[in-house]
């Protein structure tokens, strides 16, 4: 069986349908006009008007539009007069901000058809002349100077440079703010690199900088190591010191005497205290006298005859943060002396006793109750104040046997300016038969009890061993 088709028929119908109902196929052409040409690269306008040649959706353009700033999304605000919409930010224009907008996909139309659509421009708000730009930035020994296109706001400036490792500084501003002078309160670090950026700048008529930039700087070259240019005895007063320069240590430092440390340059503080050490151990601190020059108070006399190491670690720094070459050690003896007793007599015999242990004899005088006189002879003179604590470091006792009389102090008395010191003792048991009574004489070497001027001591115990007959 066989269809046939009525052309006329199906032409018919057709023109029926285009002439009675709604179109549902069109050739009208969809034209968007931006206010923001393709090719722009600044605008200046109060808002963005977008014209379409055929009203659309509003509703569906404001869900498929989008906004941008800089490379965030940002909300706007629609007006719209007949198929022209006016559009701006709801924030304010930002001048020499980058912005862009995009519709892109199929937009719908107010009669219901459907239209594919692309649109993107990209632009920077504010008139090209007017720019905020960075125009130079130049670095010395003491300042860094900043010069802009136009002037910065100050607010801007302070809140968008910065500078690490952190330094307090001062900017000042010149020529109505285009050129910032930043000056460090307390100077830039030596063989310090410094990185410098600025970000979100803005002048004072509101332009923001577009770019960001960032640069380094260099504090003041320091390479010349710090040495050590001499190490003295100091006689220390707080109202002026006197450095013994020509003198060493070894043999020339006295009693408690200050020691100085001389540095070719100004020095860290903190590293020359932790730096500098005394084998044995000397109980003291410092004093910096001036940035180059330290010196050590001892709080204790130095031990006599005693060789001490004194060692300055290479961890020593300058405040440049450059340290010694190598570190130094140095071997010293003090200068003091250790104190002598030069003889000890008997009564008024001219020939001492001997005081290297023998066991000597000694005719006491007839009398009773015995008495007996010591005459010590000391190398030095002992001051007045330190006589009673001398006295009380001798002392006379029985050795054996148990049995002899302990002996007792009548009197003792200085002559010769303090140099010689006679005891007189009484109670003695002279030997008979087979007993043999020893008796020794004991001056104690404790270093507070017999004392020089000069705080010299004895070195050991000096002792008489006797028989008494």
């Amino acid at each position: 069986m066989k269809v046939r088709i009525n052309i006329k028929l199906f032409i018919v119908f057709f023109l029926f349908l285009l002439c009675s109902c709604k179109p549902i196929i069109t050739f009208e052409y969809l034209e968007i006009t931006c206010s923001i040409n393709d090719k722009y690269d600044y605008y200046f306008g109060e808002s963005i008007q977008i014209n379409f040649s055929i009203l659309p959706d509003k509703n569906d353009f404001e869900r498929k539009f989008r906004f941008f700033e800089d490379k965030n999304t940002a909300s706007v605000n629609f007006n719209w007069d007949g198929s022209t919409v006016f559009i701006q930010p709801i924030l304010s224009w930002q001048k020499g901000q980058f912005y862009s907008l995009d519709l892109q996909g199929t937009l719908k139309m107010a009669d219901g058809r459907i239209y594919s659509t692309s649109v993107y421009r990209s632009f920077i708000y504010g008139e090209p002349e007017n720019s905020f730009d960075l125009l130079s930035h130049e670095f010395n020994e003491s300042t860094f100077i900043i010069q802009f296109s136009k002037p910065v706001s100050i607010i801007s400036f302070e809140e968008g440079f910065s500078i690490t490792p952190f330094a307090d500084y001062h900017s000042e501003f010149l020529d109505d703010g285009s050129t910032v002078i930043i000056r460090p309160k307390n100077g830039w670090f030596i063989n310090t690199t410094y990185l410098w950026t600025i970000r979100n700048m803005v002048s004072t008529d509101g332009y923001l900088m577009r770019k960001n930039y960032s640069g380094r700087i260099n504090g003041i070259k320091d390479i010349i190591q710090p040495s050590i240019e001499y190490i003295c005895p100091v006689d220390y007063n707080v109202s002026g010191s006197f450095w013994h320069q020509v003198h060493s240590l070894d043999n020339h430092l006295l009693d408690n005497q200050a020691i100085g440390f001389s540095f070719s340059k100004p020095m860290d503080e903190a590293s020359v205290i932790s730096g500098v050490n005394f084998s044995p151990s000397i109980n003291g601190y410092f004093i910096k006298e001036t940035e180059s020059r330290f010196i050590f108070i001892p709080t204790s006399l130095y031990q006599l005859r005693r060789e001490y190491r004194l060692t300055i670690a290479d961890s020593v720094k300058d405040t440049s943060g450059l340290t010694l070459f190598e570190p130094m050690q140095i071997l010293f003896t003090t200068a003091n002396q250790f104190l002598q007793i030069t003889s000890i007599t008997f009564d008024d015999n001219i020939n001492p006793m001997p005081t290297d242990g023998t066991i000597s004899e000694y005719t006491m005088i007839s009398q009773m109750p015995i008495q007996l006189k010591t005459v010590i002879n000391f190398s030095t003179v002992i001051p007045q104040k330190n006589w009673n604590d001398t006295v009380n470091a001798i002392s006379m006792n029985v050795l054996f046997p148990a049995s002899a009389n302990s002996p007792a102090l009548l009197s003792a008395y200085w002559s010769y300016n303090g140099s010689v010191l006679s005891i007189e003792w009484s109670g003695f048991s002279v030997s008979s038969g087979d007993i043999k009574n020893h008796y020794i004489l004991r001056v104690d070497s404790n270093q507070n009890s017999v004392r020089n001027q000069a705080n010299e001591y004895l070195e050991e115990d000096v002792c008489v061993i006797f028989i008494a007959l």
